[in-house]
């Protein structure tokens, strides 16, 4: 199955969602258990993550987690992730509190989380569709065990896989976003938002990559009645 394939289903089978006024569309936190080997705690942004998302709920604005926040691959459970970053789950919860969180099942999700793969955002005459950008990126789609189990074993050896879209892969990237960019071009009336290879990027006019916070900064997309913009938080 193509990738124009899982969108087309998803366009004919998803119940579109009135697109909020104010967004921030955040991917690829990668929170594990702590310690050494949890992305997040590497990256030392976790502050301002918290940081950022306590400024944009004050302001009234919904978060859109598209993805890979938890990263369950690392072989921990859910459990031990929210116990080593009490304070980011607590935030997260207070955006679904009062209705203002959707999200997004990533990759490094699929086996703990029930996230839907997609959502549909209609409004402000834009139709957006967002998901976190494994589909038919082989190693991490139908093949997810073996990615869970390269990622798994590289975080011992202390590699990076050929599996993982993180941005010493740039093949992995190259691949994926040529996916991307075909499923773009031949769609030109929908918006696409993705995240998964930790590249932040505009593609043509209706093409996103919201980047990660696992590179040293926080990165992601703010979407203001229609206005799809870039920001590092």
């Amino acid at each position: 199955m193509s990738l124009q394939d899982r969108f087309d289903y998803f366009a004919k089978t998803l119940t579109p969602i009135p697109l909020p006024p104010k967004c921030i569309n955040i991917s690829d936190v990668h929170a594990s258990a702590g310690g050494s080997k949890d992305p997040l705690v590497a990256s030392g942004v976790e502050p301002v993550i918290i940081d950022t998302l306590k400024e944009y709920l004050s302001k009234g604005y919904c978060l859109l987690k598209n993805g890979d926040w938890w990263d369950t691959w690392r072989g921990e459970s859910l459990v031990d992730i929210f116990s080593a970053h009490q304070e980011l789950v607590e935030i997260v919860d207070e955006y679904k509190d009062v209705g203002q969180l959707f999200e997004i099942l990533g990759n490094h999700e699929r086996n703990l989380c029930s996230y839907p793969p997609a959502i549909i955002f209609e409004g402000y005459g834009i139709r957006i569709f967002m998901d976190h950008g494994y589909l038919e990126d082989w190693p991490n789609d139908e093949g997810w065990r073996i990615g869970r189990f390269a990622i798994r074993a590289a975080d011992e050896l202390g590699i990076d896989p050929e599996t993982s879209p993180h941005p010493s892969n740039i093949e992995r990237h190259l691949a994926v976003k040529k996916m991307r960019q075909e499923l773009a071009d031949n769609n030109p009336e929908w918006i696409f938002i993705y995240g998964h290879t930790h590249y932040q990027e505009r593609v043509g006019e209706n093409l996103y990559n919201s980047g990660s916070s696992v590179n040293g900064r926080v990165e992601g997309i703010e979407i203001t009645e229609g206005e799809v913009i870039l920001r590092i938080f």
